[in-house]
């Protein structure tokens, strides 16, 4: 145990300060702040810039005499003018976004005429259009009411969900945003740990520095020490990241929701079992890449069609979040590679059986134990598999030498 923890310690402190790693974690988060400040600064020109045809009055004048007084909520909004030259006076001195003028033979030809140089938006249309209506419509109240307001909703809640409606928005969504953020964190833990293995591994096979260090070290505390070293050096990383992000909230106003959430500590330590497990299934699969393939870019392939069964889950979400307990979600949750991000997708939906986590559990470390023995085996035989063509045969003796 001794050596293990020498060779994790070694190999983290050896990637945390190259400057590729420093560079690359602190990326991040400066990319983030640039574009909240952009965010922010693109919503503070906006709210600052005057609103065309939105806010300012809009002006009428009303040569036909047909139109009706405005409704008194809109009366501030629209504006009527006996004559041009007072709505063109009110324009000038800028409490106008402009105005329409209707001629006196506005009822045969329908003609109106808009003076200004903002684009009048839906709601000044709407406004000015409800005026003609009223207008036209002056001795039938009700009709032009009606055609005002064509349609009224009301809102109904069925029984069934008045007490979900009551709940805290909180409480609503924290179980729904966990699983995200326990399976994004072993994403970014797997791919970040992924390079930092891969570079280890190959550059050591290159060199011919495994061969030297496994005549004093056995494969397995090798392969032992690497995972936990290079597994820590990528939380770390996530756990920067994740910190610098909180944190740009804040300042930015917005914080997740935390209160009133009703989430069991015991399915948050479920899912973290299931994080550690995943992580060591997906990081000695890694890790044994690393130990067959010839270089770095040999390896980033491999590590490409490994990550893929960690994404079904995804490509199933609706599935899985409307039929927690469904024949998909079930089967998802016992095959070893799916199974970390499913269960931290229905921990949180669903009562699981005792039996199905226990199942789900044993066959999680399992598949742990056997990819960890391979990569191990994998490794003695690094020598063996240096400069050598992979396939399915030349895996297969190194796994028997």
């Amino acid at each position: 145990m001794q050596r293990t923890l020498l060779v994790a310690r070694h190999d983290f402190l050896r990637h945390l300060r190259r400057p590729s790693f420093l560079i690359a974690t602190a990326a991040l988060p400066l990319l983030l702040a640039l574009m909240f400040w952009f965010i922010g600064v693109g919503i503070t020109e906006a709210d600052d810039a005057p609103t065309e045809g939105a806010r300012q009055s809009i002006g009428y004048v009303d040569h036909s005499g047909l139109l009706a007084s405005p409704d008194p909520d809109l009366a501030a909004y629209l504006r009527h003018f006996p004559d041009r030259a007072s709505a063109e006076a009110a324009l000038g001195a800028g409490e106008l976004a402009g105005f329409y003028e209707f001629p006196a033979d506005y009822l045969t030809g329908g003609t109106v005429v808009w003076v200004g140089s903002a684009t009048l938006g839906a709601q000044g249309q709407t406004a000015v259009a409800n005026l003609v209506r009223a207008g036209l419509l002056a001795e039938e109240p009700e009709l032009a009411a009606q055609l005002m307001r064509p349609t009224s909703f009301e809102h109904s809640t069925p029984a069934a969900s008045e007490a979900l409606a009551e709940q805290p928005l909180a409480e609503d969504m924290l179980p729904l945003m966990l699983p995200y953020v326990f399976a994004m964190i072993l994403y970014a833990t797997i791919l970040s740990s992924a390079s930092f293995l891969l570079q280890s591994v190959t550059e050591e096979k290159e060199n011919r520095t495994i061969e030297i260090i496994l005549t004093s070290l056995r494969p397995l505390e090798l392969l032992t020490g690497k995972v936990l070293g290079l597994g820590l050096l990528g939380l770390v990383q996530v756990g920067f990241w994740l910190g610098s992000g909180l944190l740009l909230l804040q300042l930015s106003g917005m914080t997740p929701p935390t209160e009133g959430s009703t989430l069991a500590w015991g399915t948050i330590a479920l899912m973290f079992c299931y994080y550690l497990l995943g992580y060591l299934v997906y990081g000695s699969l890694l890790a044994a890449v690393g130990a067959v393939v010839g270089n770095v870019r040999e390896g980033s392939q491999f590590v490409t069609l490994l990550v893929i069964p960690s994404v079904i889950p995804l490509w199933f979400l609706g599935v899985l979040i409307s039929q927690p307990d469904g024949l998909l979600a079930r089967s998802l949750s016992l095959f070893p590679l799916t199974a970390p991000v499913t269960m931290m997708i229905r921990a949180p939906l669903t009562n699981l059986a005792a039996w199905e986590v226990g199942l789900s559990l044993l066959l999680l470390a399992a598949t742990a134990a056997g990819t960890i023995w391979i990569a191990s085996r994998l490794f003695r035989a690094a020598s063996l598999l240096s400069g050598q063509r992979i396939s399915v045969g030349v895996i297969m003796r190194a796994l028997r030498a």
